[in-house]
């Protein structure tokens, strides 16, 4: 989980099975480091991991990605450019304990990524 350290939540609006969520990255955080030094830009798997999260957290209950159906990265996410994201989520249950998450990430018109996952819990 990379609440709270990687990034934290802004804003959250829901309803039914979608959610638009505000999310600042902190550009202080070592994975920035190593990823790139100099040049920081936000690891692939931590885009996709952050709609596991934020899923995990609306549900309150914790999810893990079971399956990557459709993951495109369309720009860079640089941590100071912009520090704030959106995740406009929806989800579909699957079974009792799966369900199917979408997730596009963006700001303002620029679309930094589109999701397309399988997450399972464990309970």
């Amino acid at each position: 989980m990379l609440l709270p350290d990687f990034f934290k939540i802004i804003n959250t609006d829901i309803t039914d099975n979608e959610a638009l969520v505000e999310v600042e990255l902190n550009p202080q955080h070592a994975i920035f480091k190593g990823h790139f030094p100099g040049h920081p830009i936000t690891p692939g798997v931590c885009v996709t991991q952050m709609a596991v999260d934020l899923f995990s957290h609306i549900q309150q209950q914790e999810y893990a990605l079971t399956k990557a159906k459709s993951v495109k990265f369309i720009h860079i996410i640089k941590p100071e450019k912009p520090p704030r994201v959106h995740y406009q989520l929806n989800w579909e249950e699957v079974t009792d304990r799966q369900y199917q998450l979408k997730a596009l990430v963006c700001h303002e018109k620029t679309t930094f990524a589109k999701i397309n996952i399988t997450v399972e819990t464990e309970s």
